[in-house]
């Protein structure tokens, strides 16, 4: 399909709001990296993170277009609001070596409804917003956090990626920076390392679910961002239900390399965002619902094992074999998913094993590996 069709159906079908930008950009402008920055009480954090943009290669940073959302509800309180308008009013006097435009939803006349205020409406909203000055479906979005630093070379290695390796998605390995709470920086260290030795273990199972969904270390191209409908708009967890849907239309690559530092301040703004997670593991010294036993992700790779071998048998030896491998926990969990129905549809509707695993991967699904997981717990 023509680039420009493609652009202009998800446009039409998906555009749920018209920000207000701070100056009007030429259309003509095109850019190859757009860099997408939700910011909500930020005053404190936002301009080192775009300092920290400011030093990336010169030449990449002639090509980037940073688009910050400055947002909140309509009723959000006085303190917020009077935040943004100071973080909006600084800004817009700002210079950097690249382009960046400044969308006020936080304004009386222009906040976000009660009812879908967040950072997913907020990402998605920029993200929108900048596909028209985008050089290409192969420009690429990356998207930050407002209190979010990132790594001279940030640029530089999501560009190499995305051009020699041909990626269409990545998460960025990250490092969260040093927190002055010794309590704080002993619990950042342990939910990070926890993170990733989740999306270690589900990766070896074989799901393709094996990464670490934070908002800041996600990169992918325009093509593949329109091609799955876009940001999802969930007040929490937006960038765990986007990743999925990537994961679910193309292969989520990694970036090995430390380029990201979010912040590890402990302020519970996101339900089970990172400042929840600390203020968690303040008040109980741990966390909940992050310790999954290692027969869960054997049980896993059994699962995913199963489905690849015996893919073209009959669903009903499938189901034998699933019986007979796995314990009872687990057959009960897919029983109650209905699973014979499912392998039975996809016996149906799948001409190769490629599309048939294909349709088992959508189904057991990031949010089902999860509950499979909590399940057993």
């Amino acid at each position: 399909m023509n680039d420009d069709i493609h652009l202009q159906k998800y446009l039409k079908k998906n555009t749920l709001y018209k920000p207000k930008p701070h100056k009007v950009l030429d259309i003509c402008n095109k850019f190859k990296f757009i860099i997408n920055i939700p910011c909500f009480n930020e005053f404190e954090y936002i301009f080192k993170t775009l300092d920290s943009i400011n030093g990336q290669c010169p030449n990449l940073l002639s090509q980037t277009l940073v688009v910050i959302t400055i947002n909140n509800s309509i009723n959000e309180c006085h303190y917020i609001k009077k935040n943004n308008s100071k973080t909006y009013k600084k800004l817009i006097n700002k210079r950097y070596l690249y382009e960046f435009i400044v969308l006020d939803c936080f304004s009386n006349q222009n906040a976000f409804k009660d009812k879908l205020a967040g950072v997913g409406l907020a990402r998605k909203v920029g993200l929108d917003f900048s596909l028209q000055f985008i050089k290409n479906l192969d420009s690429i979005f990356c998207l930050l956090d407002a209190d979010t630093l990132i790594d001279k070379t940030y640029l530089k290695s999501i560009n190499l990626k995305f051009k020699i390796n041909n990626f269409n998605a990545a998460v960025i390995n990250f490092k969260h920076q040093k927190s002055s709470n010794n309590i704080i920086e002993k619990g950042i260290r342990k939910y990070e390392d926890l993170l990733k030795e989740i999306a270690l273990k589900i990766e070896k199972t074989g799901s393709p679910y094996g990464y670490v969904s934070m908002g800041s270390t996600i990169a992918c191209n325009a093509r593949t961002y329109i091609s799955v409908g876009g940001m999802n708009i969930k007040k929490a967890t937006e960038d765990f239900y986007f990743l999925q849907s990537i994961a679910k239309y193309t292969k989520v690559q990694k970036i090995n390399k430390i380029l990201v530092y979010p912040s590890s301040r402990a302020e519970n703004r996101v339900y089970l965002g990172t400042g929840h997670r600390m203020d968690e593991y303040i008040n109980n010294n741990g966390f909940k619902n992050l310790n999954y036993s290692d027969e869960s992700y054997f049980e896993i790779s059994k699962i995913l094992h199963i489905v690849n071998l015996h893919w073209n048998n009959k669903t009903e030896f499938l189901i034998e074999e699933l019986d007979n491998t796995l314990n009872i926990k687990s057959m009960q969990f897919l029983t109650k998913k209905n699973i014979k129905e499912v392998l039975k549809k996809f016996k149906k509707n799948a001409k190769t094993k490629k599309q048939f695993l294909l349709f088992f991967n959508q189904w057991f699904d990031a949010l089902t590996i999860m509950k499979f997981l909590k399940m057993h717990n």
